[in-house]
């Protein structure tokens, strides 16, 4: 077993890892267990009948979006001609209600995590300096990141609404100079709380969504508008190359993908496996930034030596330098680091 730094270490080492951050699906494990799955279909598929598994794999896809569009488009034809289609519709309401389900299942309400643990997530805003990325499609980032909106620093998500037209845009916005742009939150892969609509992309909130202003908790809005005909937009495809077309083909997704490009300085990576075989888009875009140095987090520790040379495979035919920490004691780290901030 390789002797790891803890994240701590390395700061105070060097503090260029504090610029930007990526995390994954290890990220939301260690504020649930329920985050185990982290593909939606895995879990949704226990709702389904043979046929809907069965459709999902003859069109090679894990993403609901496309299937229930394919079945809605089936649907219509078969009513021009006149063909019954009483299955199709079971097969629609079925996945349509599997995906809500899961949502409901497998996402915790904000009041479900303790105070640590909401300030953990809060933490993340407060002391990162440049972009945040994440590759989860769930809500603590954003939840996080609306805590500590206004508060202890700018931070944004890159949404806004213009004033005249009350079009979205996402970006820095018109008139925002590089010393009043706030550090970003990007959804590599998509969120649950995003979908499209006629080409633009629409972020769901309590007061802006297709089932009219709600008191109820985001999630249930969010669940509301997929019960409307809505769905999220999420990455599931199993190949970087899949991932990677969907990302290209999508403005808000590509923007995201072109901004973790255009990153620059340190990188910390918490909770993202970078797997060869279905992150290399991942591993890509950051041998094509302007990244310099790589803090690359492991939690199984007890197989950090081969952690430690697949990543070092990846990125040894580039300029950026890897650094490795013990991912166990990332959030015990922060707040040390935070705490030490606050007094110097």
């Amino acid at each position: 077993m390789e002797d790891l730094k803890t994240f701590e270490e390395l700061i105070k080492q060097d503090d260029i890892y504090l610029t930007n951050l990526l995390f994954g699906n290890g990220f939301s494990i260690n504020f649930g267990s329920r985050f185990m799955y982290s593909n939606l279909f895995e879990e949704a598929k226990q709702l389904f009948s043979g046929k809907d598994i069965e459709l999902f794999s003859k069109l090679e896809t894990t993403n609901f979006e496309h299937v229930l569009r394919i079945l809605c488009s089936t649907i219509d034809t078969n009513l021009i001609y006149g063909i019954k289609h009483g299955t199709l519709e079971e097969s629609y309401e079925r996945v349509k209600d599997a995906l809500i389900e899961t949502v409901r299942k497998v996402h915790p309400e904000p009041h479900e995590l303790s105070f640590e643990q909401v300030n953990d997530l809060k933490t993340i805003f407060r002391i990162y300096e440049k972009k945040v990325f994440t590759t989860n499609y769930d809500l603590l980032a954003y939840w996080a990141l609306n805590k500590v909106r206004g508060i202890n620093r700018t931070v944004s998500d890159g949404f806004g609404y213009d004033a005249d037209s009350d079009m979205i845009m996402f970006g820095a916005g018109p008139g925002v100079s590089k010393e009043d742009n706030p550090i970003r939150l990007y959804h590599l892969h998509g969120s649950l709380h995003f979908y499209m609509d006629d080409g633009e992309i629409i972020k769901i909130t309590k007061s802006r969504n297709p089932v009219g202003l709600s008191e109820l908790p985001l999630l249930n809005v969010i669940t509301e508008t997929y019960d409307s005909g809505y769905f999220p937009l999420y990455i599931s495809e199993g190949t970087w190359k899949q991932k990677l077309n969907r990302i290209l083909n999508n403005k808000y997704l590509r923007f995201c993908y072109e901004a973790l490009i255009k990153s620059s300085e340190g990188l910390t990576i918490y909770g993202q496996s970078l797997d060869k075989e279905s992150d290399k888009h991942i591993i890509d875009a950051i041998k094509n930034s302007s990244v310099r140095k790589l803090a690359f987090g492991i939690y199984d520790v007890g197989n950090s030596a081969n952690i430690i040379h697949e990543i070092t495979e990846q990125f040894k035919d580039s300029s950026i330098k890897v650094e490795f920490f013990d991912a166990r004691y990332f959030f015990e780290s922060l707040r040390n680091i935070e705490m030490e901030m606050t007094f110097k």
